[in-house]
C-alpha cells in the first residue's frame, strides 16, 4: 500500500466518521436511545449514545475498500467478521439490554475468531509459553482488554482520546522501525475515525460512543496490541494501552473487595 493511499483512507475516515456522526446523533435523539446518569456519571443530563455507529461504520468502509485493492490480508476478513458482529450485539444491547451471558459469549466468539488467525510462528509471548498456552493467554488478555475498554466509557473524550492514543502510537512506532507491517495502517485509520468524532464527544458530550462502539474498537485495538506483541514490542503494548488497564483494573478490584457488581460500568 502506497503511502498516499494509506492517508487518503485515514483521512477519508475521520472525515467520514465527524459528519455521520451528526446524522446517527439525530437518529438517536428520535428513538431516545440514550445513556442515563447514575451517581458514578460524569454528566448529569441523559445523552445520546450509539455515536459509535459512525466510528465502527468509517473504519469498516475504509477496511473493505483496502481489502479490494488488495492492501489488508486476505486472511484478516475474519476479522473485520469479528467486528462486525461485535458491533451488531452491541447495538442491540444499546437499544434494548442484553442478558450478560449473550453479550460474554459474543465477545469469546469474536475473540476466539481472531486469535486462530495467528500462525504458528507468530507468539504473542516471545516464546516464554508452550504455543498452545500462548494462544490461551493472549485470548483471556484479550477479552479482558474488550471489556475494559467498554467498562470505561462514558466520560467526556475519554474513550476518543484513548483510542487516538494506541492507533497513532502504534502508527508512529511502525513508521519509525520500518516494520511495513499492515496492522499499523488499520491502526492509523482507527485514530483518524476517533479523532473525527471527538469534537462530538468533548466536554460536553453531545453523544457516547454506546457499547455499538467502544466494544468493536476495544477488539480492534486488542488485535493491534496483540499484533505488536507478536512483532517484539511488548513495551508498546503495555504502555499505550496502560492508563486504561490501570484505571479499569484497580477499580474493578476494589469492587471485588467490597463485593459490588463488577459489570456496571465505570
Amino acid at each position: 500500500m502506497t503511502g498516499l493511499v494509506l492517508w487518503i483512507g485515514a483521512i477519508a475516515a475521520g472525515g467520514i466518521c465527524w459528519a455521520t456522526t451528526g446524522v446517527v446523533l439525530r437518529g438517536l435523539r428520535r428513538r431516545a436511545i440514550l445513556d442515563v446518569p447514575n451517581p458514578r456519571s460524569s454528566h448529569s443530563e441523559p445523552k445520546p449514545r450509539g455515536g459509535g455507529i459512525a466510528v465502527v461504520g468509517s473504519i469498516a468502509m475504509v477496511w473493505v475498500t483496502w481489502s479490494i485493492l488488495g492492501g489488508v490480508p486476505a486472511g484478516w476478513s475474519p476479522l473485520l467478521a469479528g467486528l462486525a458482529f461485535l458491533a451488531l450485539v452491541s447495538w442491540a444491547d444499546d437499544v434494548r439490554g442484553m442478558p450478560v451471558w449473550v453479550r460474554l459469549g459474543a465477545h469469546v466468539a469474536a475473540v476466539a475468531g481472531g486469535v486462530s488467525l495467528l500462525a504458528d510462528g507468530e507468539m504473542v509471548f516471545q516464546g516464554w509459553l508452550p504455543l498452545w498456552l500462548d494462544r490461551v493467554a493472549a485470548a483471556i488478555a484479550w477479552l479482558w482488554f474488550l471489556n475494559l475498554y467498554n467498562f470505561m466509557d462514558g466520560i467526556d473524550g475519554i474513550t476518543a482520546v484513548e483510542t487516538i492514543s494506541i492507533g497513532g502510537g502504534l502508527f508512529v512506532v511502525a513508521t519509525v522501525t520500518s516494520s511495513g507491517h499492515p496492522a499499523a495502517a488499520l491502526a492509523l485509520v482507527m485514530a483518524a475515525a476517533a479523532a473525527g468524532f471527538l469534537p462530538w464527544n468533548w466536554s460536553p458530550a453531545r453523544v457516547f460512543l454506546g457499547d455499538v462502539g467502544s466494544v468493536p474498537l476495544g477488539y480492534l485495538c486488542g488485535w493491534l496490541l496483540l499484533s505488536a506483541a507478536v512483532e517484539g514490542w511488548w513495551g508498546v503494548a503495555l504502555i499505550l494501552p496502560l492508563y486504561y488497564l490501570a484505571d479499569a483494573t484497580i477499580t474493578l478490584a476494589r469492587r471485588l473487595v467490597r463485593r459490588e457488581r463488577i459489570w456496571q460500568a465505570h
